[in-house]
């Protein structure tokens, strides 16, 4: 019987919870409610709970769980466990997660950020199998990254490495959340995709979405495109090359095998790869590009689970 790593997925939506083996096959998995509006202490039991179930479900199976992997999202102290801060969770500051988990199911945890651990699965198993190295973009109203150096997750110095969002493309840009300006994420998130599309729509540019300028969503977007609507197909043609300028400087800095995208953003597929696989060949020099892997997330529902068992794998 292989060895089983329990993996926790822990959204701001939902707790998912998979067994999984040291193939990084999910062979069990169980699905729950967040509830982050109860708070933290209430969320961590949730996961308990949660993760009871799965062993029990399990059944003899479970004797051989080493223990548990957790993703969240947020900023993590790695070393100590603790949730510094989640912007996705209710009162999320300063929570000590792993220690809420240790005491619940009797078992040893590690936590990592969601996006590290996602990075992890797709360089294990996903897109990135057989590569040592891999970055992640996460495209959703923000943009996020994780890091994969010779097969474990790069933290940096101070654990916040993969803010890939936050690389600066423009000195005058659009001011980003962060504050800055100029952000990767203030140009190709969900959120700068509707932004550039009122934009357009106030500019007087045809476009079937004119009638949608106060409810439009980067899926709206895509569907116009796919329907043929040119402003639509523009902006995210836009969208993807300056993911494909943000790449270029990764692939400048870290030289990875393989790039991988995951998030809402994705279902734009080739319509979004293509511009950002043109905007690498142009700007990057060929030796930092050369046989590298520019895909799609090949894990888009599982990377979380399979990623944070990885995660405790390797602690």
């Amino acid at each position: 019987m292989p060895e089983l790593t329990v993996g926790v997925d822990l959204g701001g939506t939902n707790i998912k919870v998979g067994l999984v083996t040291d193939r990084g096959e999910i062979v069990h998995r169980h699905r729950v409610t967040t509830e982050s509006q109860r708070g933290p202490e209430a969320v961590a039991e949730r996961i308990c709970g949660a993760c009871r179930d799965l062993l029990a479900a399990a059944g003899s199976a479970a004797d051989s769980v080493r223990g548990v992997g957790v993703g969240s999202p947020g900023t993590i102290d790695i070393a100590n466990g603790v949730v510094l801060f989640s912007p996705n969770l209710v009162g999320w500051h300063d929570i000590p997660l792993r220690g809420l988990i240790e005491d619940g199911l009797g078992m040893r945890c590690v936590i990592d950020n969601d996006a590290n651990v996602a990075a992890l699965a797709e360089q294990w198993v996903g897109v990135g199998q057989g590569a040592g190295s891999l970055v992640l973009l996460t495209l959703g109203t923000g943009i996020g990254g994780g890091i994969v150096l010779d097969g474990r997750i790069w933290h940096g110095g101070r654990g916040v490495a993969g803010e890939v969002g936050h690389m600066s493309i423009h000195p005058d840009g659009p001011v980003c959340g962060c504050g800055n300006r100029g952000c990767l994420e203030a140009y190709a998130s969900a959120t700068a995709m509707v932004r550039r599309m009122r934009e357009t729509i106030a500019a007087g540019t045809p476009t079937v979405l004119a009638e949608h300028a106060d409810e439009l969503t980067a899926a709206r977007i895509h569907a116009a495109a796919v329907a043929g609507d040119q402003a639509a197909r523009e902006n995210i043609e836009q969208t993807g090359r300056y993911l494909g300028l943000g790449v270029s400087n990764l692939m400048h800095i870290l030289n990875p095998e393989a790039v991988a995208f995951s998030g809402g953003v994705t279902a734009a597929g080739e319509m979004l790869l293509d511009p950002v696989r043109r905007e690498v060949r142009w700007r990057t020099l060929e030796a930092s590009r050369r046989d590298v892997r520019i895909s799609l997330s090949a894990l888009p529902e599982d990377a979380g689970l399979i990623g944070a068992a990885r995660c405790f794998m390797l602690a």
